[in-house]
């Protein structure tokens, strides 16, 4: 017997049968665990260049506003800000455009953990982006925050409310006339007196009335998912 037939004898002789249940027990094992941040930062990479586009671009137009026009560098900005947060909610409700929700609902990771992940990153995103702007904006930080932050949150404010009563594009399309609204709100009138120290107090309330709003917002649109998971 020569050296090839012994190694077909001894293959024979020893041949593994075939593993039973081989998929089944595959399948049965529990998914590698992921850490909060490795979610986060995962999620973070399927959100649109295009959102991350107009981010930059408040950012950026804001700045040039406040070099080129000092004087009306925060009503500018101010006016800016709703057009960052229609980014924000327009990713947010990009399963519901899509209708990808239901895919999303079987997912290993739920609709609600994707939604909170994503819109997390980017209002830490925005955040940083207006504080920045606030920083260098030349009024004081914390003033020139509350008048770039209250017109971001009350654009999200109504572009969630819209976007519960109105599903598909048109609650986009809607959203889209919110941030124009918006931005005309903030830029229209006296500037001097809007944006002036007499009135920040004003600024103040309204932002803090219209923060809290947004959260109650939120919570309902959290439900919302909650109840579709449940479905």
């Amino acid at each position: 017997m020569n050296r090839q037939e012994l190694k077909a004898a001894l293959g024979e002789a020893f041949a593994v049968p075939p593993p039973e249940g081989k998929r089944a027990f595959l399948r049965a094992l529990p998914p590698a665990p992921v850490s909060h941040l490795r979610f986060l930062l995962d999620q973070t990479g399927y959100i649109r260049p295009a959102v991350w586009a107009v981010s930059l671009g408040v950012f950026v137009l804001g700045l040039t506003a406040g070099q080129l026009v000092p004087a009306d560098g925060l009503w500018v900005t101010a006016a800016l800000t709703p057009f960052a947060a229609l980014a924000a909610a327009a990713e947010g409700s990009r399963s519901a455009f899509h209708g990808m929700e239901e895919l999303e609902l079987a997912s290993r990771f739920g609709l609600k953990s994707t939604f909170l992940a994503r819109m997390g990153a980017l209002g830490l995103v925005h955040l940083v982006l207006l504080a920045a702007l606030a920083a260098i904006g030349g009024g004081g930080f914390f003033r020139t925050g509350a008048y770039f932050l209250t017109p971001y949150l009350l654009t999200d404010l109504l572009c969630l409310a819209a976007l519960r009563r109105i599903r598909g594009k048109e609650g986009l399309y809607v959203c889209g006339v919110i941030a124009v609204l918006v931005a005309g709100l903030a830029a229209a009138g006296d500037h001097r007196v809007l944006y002036g120290p007499k009135s920040f107090r004003w600024w103040l309330a309204a932002l803090a009335v219209i923060a809290a709003l947004t959260g109650r917002e939120y919570c309902k649109k959290v439900k919302i998912m909650e109840e579709l998971s449940w479905s």
